[in-house]
């Protein structure tokens, strides 16, 4: 079979290659998808794929349409164009084996004011702007944000499905004052099935839009009961408060986690303009909240105390002791590090 070109393949077989070093989707990839911010002559994105001879009718401007064009369980893939893509309800994301890709890159920090590839609200009551229930879905190298001015504006993406990977994908939530006074309010969901998650080198929270003071909140939240060995790796976890009782971390109910997760070389930032310290990275409101262990392997926080200041819970890593706990950040001025 000879070699094919993209956006068919790019000397792949006809197979799509996504992921900007993560490798494909997977082998036999299903139908591919686009999406734009405009089908109008000034939008070269456009004009390119059907220059590429992409089918106009593959090709989209919301992630609603685009994502009802796809099939559960044949590894269908979204590809999107870079731009902010404002969606005006909660997506239900329930196909299977359906994947989405940015196409501007792996850098997903931005916000939608200056986007790579961002899927965003900022539409009130709009709980979540996906709401993950597919499994073995991927997503790679897109930002997802919710801005919605509500306490009911709850997360960027609720994950309740097993086997999902996202890398270099940037989760905002908490971007307005009523979401920053909302204790349920975070970037992240992850509920009851969200069993076995994969987050390469993610960015979830921010520490430019909304300043959190809602007691017991969390940037990531566990919503259910006992997901299961999520992983993760070379993520940053982003937060600004002066609220001393605002966590990174939030599980509220009892049980809310499960076993075997591992947070791999990540590193928790809150940032506070008065240098206020934050009281713990991780809050659990009942004694069972982390019945399984938590493990920190070459993780640092900065801008915390503790990583807990419940005794009962069980956090375990493997970091020097920069200050109570290990991992925890210390100012490396002269008197601290030694110097004359």
């Amino acid at each position: 079979m000879p070699f094919t070109n993209f956006p068919n393949g790019i000397t792949s077989f006809g197979i799509p290659i996504y992921g900007s070093g993560f490798g494909p989707i997977g082998l036999g990839a299903g139908n591919v998808y686009y999406m734009v911010t405009a089908k109008d002559s000034t939008n070269m994105f456009y004009q390119k794929l059907l220059s590429n001879g992409i089918k106009d009718s593959k090709i989209f401007t919301t992630l609603a349409t685009a994502y009802a064009a796809t099939s559960s369980g044949q590894n269908d893939v979204i590809a999107a164009t870079p731009g902010a893509y404002d969606g005006t309800a909660e997506l239900a994301w329930s196909n299977a084996y359906t994947h989405f890709v940015g196409l501007a890159g792996p850098n997903a920090m931005g916000d939608y004011y200056e986007p790579g590839v961002v899927l965003y609200t900022d539409t009130t009551q709009v709980a979540n702007v996906v709401n993950l229930t597919g499994h073995n879905c991927q997503f790679y190298n897109v930002a997802i944000q919710n801005a919605g001015n509500h306490a009911e504006n709850i997360a960027a993406l609720r994950l309740n499905a097993y086997g999902c990977y996202f890398g270099n994908v940037g989760l905002m939530g908490m971007m307005t004052a009523n979401q920053d006074s909302e204790a349920t309010a975070a970037a992240l969901y992850i509920h009851t099935d969200g069993h076995t998650p994969i987050f390469d080198n993610c960015v979830i929270g921010q520490d430019v839009w909304g300043t959190r003071d809602a007691a017991n909140s969390g940037v990531v939240y566990f919503s259910g009961s006992q997901p299961n060995d999520g992983l993760f790796r070379n993520c940053i976890f982003k937060s600004i408060s002066k609220t001393a009782t605002c966590a990174m971390i939030a599980a509220p109910a009892a049980n809310a986690v499960g076993r075997g997760w591992i947070f791999n070389n990540c590193a928790f930032h809150n940032f506070a303009d008065d240098g206020t310290q934050m009281n713990q990275v991780f809050y659990g409101g009942a004694a069972s909240a982390y019945p399984w262990p938590v493990i920190l392997h070459n993780c640092m926080a900065q801008g915390y105390d503790r990583w807990t200041d419940n005794t009962d819970y069980h956090i375990y890593g493997n970091m020097p002791v920069a200050d109570d706990g290990g991992g925890l950040a210390i100012a490396l001025d002269e008197t601290v590090a030694g110097g004359a």
